[in-house]
């Protein structure tokens, strides 16, 4: 339990309310203190929030739950959106919210995403913050607050926020079960560059999906970017100041942005130390004799005459870069066999992706095109 001090509870508690608020677990407060950062959150995900190692159970999460509208501290409505109460909100009388909470419904369901996406980032051992990192360590920091700090995103975006960190900045996405609109000219938005800085364009993205849809989302998404790739994988973009217009096109990716990994909320933290290993790999398996690449429309790494495309953390654009490379070297081998070596494209990827990287049997069964490393 959390003992407070009297001095830092309002007048808004009578001593009855203080007995009350030094009877609170760590978990409610930690709870409260996430609302009062981020002012909603879903049902569901404060349950989770909840949790404990001895405390695993639904139903003991419930009456975790209950004495904090029992006693005022949030409220909770009839389509699970839970939103802190002046009560629970003076428990941290210095703590500034992170952003705001008006609106409509559409509103209301957009910050409970951004508040959602916090949680799993906080119990994966990313904080959230309102401004960048002076320091080291790796921080979330929620669109809102993004915005104000990269002026030109176009409003229709749908990330959530930009994981920074280690030269890293990774525009996050909830895509849940990978069903979404998507607003693939406005999410170009977050790489632009203002007046020639890189200080705030991102680097990549981050979409987290549900656990049991992994499989399913990387292949629906690479099928989308496959059927279009001679223009999306163009390396050729103009950044717009002015609105696009909606969309209602599924995920599709573009070269423009870069590295597009994918994880699920258990993963995060995991497919994270991955991606940080990237560039660690890339060196080691270039060798002194491999040439590293670094354009983003090509491999890696050449050795002639092999190309390596290295992806340990599932970044789905550099697999469908790799599928792009084996299905048009087997559409112009037969013209062009006898007259230039072939090339081998090697595919270096975790081996539980095993299902997505031999998604394409033409692919699979192009032995001397196509070769597969699992790591």
């Amino acid at each position: 339990m959390v003992a407070f001090k009297s001095t830092i509870l309002p007048a808004i508690f009578d001593k009855e309310d203080m007995k009350t608020a030094q009877k609170l677990h760590i978990n409610q407060i930690n709870l409260l203190w996430h609302l009062a950062l981020f002012n909603l959150l879903d049902y569901e995900s404060c349950l989770e929030l909840l949790k404990t190692e001895a405390k695993t159970d639904r139903t003991e999460l419930s009456y975790a739950f209950r004495p904090l509208t029992k006693n005022g501290y949030v409220s909770k409505r009839k389509d699970g959106c839970v939103s802190i109460l002046a009560k629970g909100r003076a428990l941290f009388p210095e703590l500034e919210p992170l952003i705001s909470a008006g609106g409509g419904e559409a509103e209301r369901k957009r910050v409970m995403a951004v508040s959602r996406m916090a949680m799993w980032m906080e119990k994966q051992g990313f904080p959230a913050m309102g401004e960048l990192p002076d320091g080291p360590g790796i921080f979330f920091i929620p669109s809102a607050c993004w915005r104000k700090i990269a002026p030109g995103i176009l409003s229709t975006t749908r990330f959530v926020g930009m994981l920074v960190g280690c030269q890293k900045k990774l525009a996050v996405y909830d895509i849940g079960d990978g069903h979404m609109e998507w607003q693939v000219r406005a999410e170009g938005s977050l790489f632009y560059t203002k007046y020639g800085s890189y200080e705030t364009r991102a680097t990549g993205m981050l979409m987290v999906c549900k656990e049991d849809k992994r499989d399913e989302v990387a292949q629906n998404i690479i099928r989308q970017t496959m059927w279009s790739r001679k223009q999306l994988l163009s390396t050729h973009c103009s950044e717009r100041s002015r609105p696009v217009r909606w969309s209602h096109a599924p995920i599709k990716l573009k070269a423009e942005f870069e590295h597009v990994y994918l994880t699920t909320p258990h993963r995060i933290q995991k497919d994270i130390w991955s991606i940080l290993r990237e560039e660690g790999m890339i060196r080691s398996l270039s060798g002194e004799e491999g040439l590293q690449l670094g354009a983003q429309n090509t491999a890696d790494i050449e050795l002639w005459p092999r190309r390596l495309f290295v992806s340990p953390a599932t970044d789905l654009l550099k697999y469908v870069r790799f599928f792009a490379a084996v299905k048009d070297s087997l559409s112009s081998g037969e013209r062009f066999e006898q007259y230039v070596e072939q090339i081998q494209y090697e595919l270096y990827a975790p081996a539980g992706d095993k299902a997505i990287v031999h998604m394409y049997p033409d692919v699979n069964e192009a032995k001397e095109e196509a070769k597969f490393i699992l790591i």
